[in-house]
């Protein structure tokens, strides 16, 4: 019987065996290690990401002009959002600090004392650092329910305007540039009995409703704090 050709040393099919079973372990152990690193990585802990901080909150106006007036503003008076007009402030001074002999606008000594001495501290926050802010100030006169329409409403023109007089002499004895600045910003308005308060009962509260109010407008596209604005 003829045997099985043995293959010869240096035979094609045999010679390159160990190479490739060589290969064949490289690449397996290469595979290993690729899958241990993935699961290395995979249970490293990461650091957890901090979170990004808030934007700051845009500061209206009002806002920035609050605190400096606040300051000025008398004693027992408050300066507080106008709830008919989101782009003001306003001061409301009832009749016990500011009052006019009955049916005249001619100021009591008591009221010509109070202006000479709250009018200066407030023109100087208002032509303050804010004063680019500030698009003007409006004193309005407001009467009671007595009389008619026609009288009211000239009375409380009066009124304003001699409340606006008076504080401008006051104003006059700080300086030209208050002065001026001020004088720029102000007018004087009356509003008659158009605005009457009226209690819980709609019965009008004579007593509040006679006001002066000092009316502070803002611009609706402010300057940055801190221009100077030219008096």
């Amino acid at each position: 019987m003829i045997g099985a050709a043995r293959p010869r040393k240096g035979d094609w099919r045999t010679a390159g065996q160990p190479v490739a079973t060589g290969l064949t372990d490289l690449m397996t152990s290469l595979a290993v290690i690729f899958v241990l690193l993935l699961v290395v990585f995979a249970s490293v802990p990461r650091p957890a990401e901090s979170p990004r901080p808030a934007p700051a909150p845009e500061r209206r106006p009002a806002d920035l002009v609050r605190m400096p007036l606040q300051r000025a503003v008398a004693p027992g008076l408050t300066l507080e959002a106008d709830p008919e007009d989101p782009q003001s402030l306003r001061v409301v001074i009832p009749e016990r600090f500011l009052n006019f002999d009955f049916g005249k606008a001619t100021l009591t000594t008591s009221a010509d004392r109070f202006l000479g001495e709250v009018m200066p501290a407030f023109a100087a926050a208002v032509c303050g650092p804010t004063r680019a802010l500030i698009a003007g100030i409006v004193i309005e006169g407001h009467t009671d329910d007595l009389g008619g329409d026609a009288l009211n409403l000239r009375l409380s023109q009066e009124r304003s305007f001699q409340v606006l007089v008076r504080g401008l002499q006051a104003i006059q004895a700080t300086g030209p540039a208050v002065y001026a600045c001020f004088s720029q910003l102000a007018s004087a308005s009356g509003r008659g009995k158009q605005d009457v308060i009226y209690d819980q009962a709609q019965r009008p509260n004579r007593e509040l409703s006679r006001r002066v109010v000092f009316k502070i407008l803002l611009r609706p596209q402010a300057a940055p704090v801190g221009v100077a604005h030219p008096a």
